[in-house]
């Protein structure tokens, strides 16, 4: 059960804000491109990092007064070579490369594209040294077009554990995510639409976690219209399948449902004055979910307001501070879904062309699903209902000392909070708060061109 509760932590812990700071120095491609090698037709950009890290609780392992398992910290090193690659972009056109070679006009195919490989190396526990491995690639078909159609596929094996200290099971996960995107809009810009559709498979590589191996279809319809230069209204909705592998998931230690989900919202996104604007959404989602085969009837249901509001603020050039709030649900290894309030802040600056600072905070509150083992039974001291408050906040910091030349270092502390008992007849004599609190640190070089 422990490790049910360290996966649901690990996709908790991937959430927007921090998802980044997972990936390191790749969290942003801004980082990672400098000048570049143009060949032909091509932009090249290699790279190669190489950072030492602290970590203090390596397995979100909770600390617990009554005893238990003991926190794990361990120093980390994390060396991460990369290869970005892409047609001529729009900033070579518009330094006149392009039109010193005639081919100014704009392409009929554009691509970006890139992979990378973090070598992870933890102190502490020498047999979880692993490679992660990321990939991606987006073709659009006549670029900056009224009418253009995009065909992208991204791939991410991760490998940072996320639960308390398992054995020999892996922690590698991977991750793939393949679509296409159509967009159009009038001549003027005024009215414009995205129809997009998305195939992702989640899968686990050790057999203790494949339970959770799922695919999922995503459909998304955006439309938008400019009633001011700018300013417009905005409305999307998206329709989303889960698909559980059946003959996994029914292993799971908590119930999983195959399930649908449709998410549907409208509002306005827009300049309040020159250097301030706004996004603010509102509408409804519902969540359906599968009956189980050994509870027959038994369904779990979602619905409520899903809502956006983001302020943003353009102090000075290059140096921006957004601030929001929003209200969605998601997938769970936990009661099927949980809903989040969230309140988030980010700030990102870029000092004197050659210092990047960023800093970021968010705190949640997160209220799952009824909670119930595969055949229905209570497993926890709660009578199935969790609720959790997460707190996220990091900062990041780089000097370039040249063009292609860095220097960085980044910290995040990241913790959960809950009343959530596991039974103790579920898990043994030791019962689990499901909590947790950790602080990271990593401080590297790297070289990008």
């Amino acid at each position: 059960m422990r490790r049910l509760l360290g996966l649901s932590t690990f996709l908790l812990c991937l959430l927007p804000t921090t998802l980044g700071f997972a990936q390191g120095l790749l969290a942003d491609r801004a980082r990672t491109e400098g000048p570049g090698f143009r060949v032909g037709d091509f932009e090249l950009h290699p790279g190669i990092g190489a950072e030492v890290g602290y970590d203090s609780n390596l397995y979100f392992t909770e600390d617990s007064p009554t005893g238990g398992r003991q926190r794990v910290d361990s120093a980390i090193l994390r060396i991460t070579p990369h290869f970005m690659f892409s047609t001529i972009g729009a900033a070579r056109r518009a330094e006149g490369e392009a039109r010193d070679t005639g081919d100014s006009a704009l392409p009929t195919v554009a691509f970006r594209g890139g992979v990378s490989a973090s070598y992870y190396e933890f102190f502490a526990d020498s047999n979880r040294r692993n490679v992660e491995i990321n990939g991606g690639l987006r073709l659009t078909i006549l670029p900056e077009r009224p009418f253009n159609v995009t065909i992208y596929n991204e791939f991410q094996r991760s490998v940072r554990p996320f639960t308390e200290n398992f054995g020999n099971a892996s922690p590698a996960r991977i991750g793939n995510q393949a679509g296409i995107d159509l967009v159009g809009q009038t001549d003027g810009g005024v009215v414009a639409f995205r129809l997009s559709y998305n195939f992702g498979l989640d899968f686990f590589e050790d057999a203790q976690f494949q339970f959770g191996n799922a695919f999922t279809h995503r459909v998304t319809l955006q439309e938008t219209f400019r009633f001011l230069p700018s300013t417009a209204i905005v409305h999307d909705t998206t329709f989303e399948y889960q698909d559980y592998m059946s003959e996994l998931a029914s292993s799971a230690p908590s119930q999983l449902n195959d399930n649908a989900r449709i998410r549907t919202r409208i509002g306005l996104n827009g300049a309040l004055t020159e250097n301030i604007s706004l996004l603010g959404m509102v509408g409804y989602a519902a969540g359906f979910y599968g009956s189980n085969p050994a509870l027959p009837g038994f369904r779990q249901d979602f619905d409520s307001i899903v809502a956006q509001v983001e302020l943003r603020w353009q102090i000075v050039e290059g140096t921006r501070l957004s601030l929001g709030y929003d209200r969605d649900f998601y997938p769970s290894f936990l009661g099927n879904y949980y809903s989040r309030d969230r309140g988030y802040v980010n700030f990102q600056a870029t000092i004197g062309g050659s210092f990047l600072l960023g800093v970021d905070a968010e705190v949640s509150f997160l209220d799952f699903g009824s909670i119930v083992g595969p055949t229905g039974t209570i497993i926890d001291l709660s009578n199935g209902q969790r609720e959790d408050v997460r707190v996220v906040a990091g900062v990041f910091g780089e000097y370039r000392i040249t063009d292609w030349l860095g220097v960085n270092a980044s910290a995040r502390y990241s913790a959960g909070f809950t009343d959530y008992q596991y039974s103790a007849a579920v898990t043994g004599s030791f019962i689990d708060p499901a909590q947790f609190n950790k602080f990271e640190v990593f401080g590297g070089v790297r070289v990008f061109y």
